[in-house]
């Protein structure tokens, strides 16, 4: 099936006639989920990410391992978090419309309800997903971007998910709440061409901070990605990056480009956040279309994390 094809059989209330107020069902759940540990709606947010970005929007992420070799067992997603709040959703979803909803479809509305729970955009998502049967590790490691890529090698991921720049800087932004571990930016600290240095683009007092909690070796902390607004979806994050003070190399480099760095800008000055705002919906919907299952392919799993023959 066609891409074009594919995204034409996407639509917004697919669910309208074969299981009504689904989305309602979704978002009062998760309500419920994130009363408990506001930390799942970063988590959620960045779920559907890594999921869409290996073989497309169809919830492979979700499968689990039969010998330690699916996408959730590659390195970038051992920090995933959420699969038991999806598979909660999934449960309470099927209580209602048994074999209906696919789990690809309430992983894109958990991401849209984890934005709108953050304070951020309430917007539309195209429904209509079908979730895949393949989860393979490998793949997992190809196709995520790196947390220390370039403007060039990140705009290079994206495109090869007909993703523009402008959706690169844009979902980036999903970076406004969250942490990172130490881990993930400790080389930026203490080694970053190799020689024991310090990335020199990284404000010296922000590098001082964060050099008090990750000390060379700690695996275990975190920090927020963005820490003006940590736990609100606004343009916290575009501030961070340009004022230097992001954690991650693929964030820290958007400021340097002529063109995401004018984006960064700008939207460090949408002080009402309506363009960010706007702009974040669209580029959610655009990631939301990659490499989906529709029609009659794939399957409506009963169980997210488990293979149906």
């Amino acid at each position: 099936m066609a891409a074009g094809e594919a995204r034409a059989q996407l639509q917004y209330g697919f669910y309208n006639t074969s299981c009504p107020g689904v989305e309602e069902v979704v978002r009062s759940e998760l309500k419920g989920i994130f009363s408990n540990d506001t930390t799942l709606r970063a988590g959620l947010l960045r779920l559907h990410f890594h999921d869409c970005f290996v073989r497309g929007c169809d919830a492979s992420l979700m499968l689990n391992s039969h010998n330690a070799t699916a996408e959730k067992d590659a390195d970038p997603n051992l920090t995933v978090r959420g699969y038991e709040a999806i598979e909660a959703v999934k449960a309470k979803v099927e209580a209602t419309c048994p074999l209906v909803v696919s789990c690809a479809d309430i992983m894109a509305m958990a991401a849209r309800d984890a934005v709108y729970f953050s304070d951020g955009p309430e917007y539309e998502v195209e429904t209509g997903r079908r979730d895949g049967n393949v989860s393979n590790m490998a793949e997992a490691l190809t196709n995520l971007p790196p947390s220390d890529g370039n403007v060039t090698v990140m705009t290079q991921y994206f495109a090869v998910k007909n993703l523009t720049m402008k959706d690169m800087v844009v979902l980036s932004a999903a970076h406004t709440i969250g942490v990172a571990h130490c881990t993930s930016f400790s080389k930026r600290l203490y080694n970053f061409t190799g020689d024991g240095d310090q990335d020199p683009s990284l404000d010296p007092a922000f590098a001082k901070q964060l050099a008090a909690v990750c000390k060379p070796g700690n695996v275990a902390s975190v920090e927020p990605l963005d820490a003006l607004t940590p736990v609100k979806f606004d343009n916290g994050y575009y501030k961070s990056v340009a004022a230097h003070q992001a954690l991650l190399g693929s964030d820290a480099g958007l400021i340097d480009d002529s063109l995401t760095g004018a984006y960064v800008r700008l939207m460090t000055n949408d002080t009402n956040l309506d363009t960010f705002f706007a702009d974040f919906a669209v580029s959610m919907i655009n990631m939301g279309r990659v490499g989906v299952l529709t029609g009659t392919d794939g399957q409506i799993r009963p169980t997210c994390g488990i293979y149906v023959d």
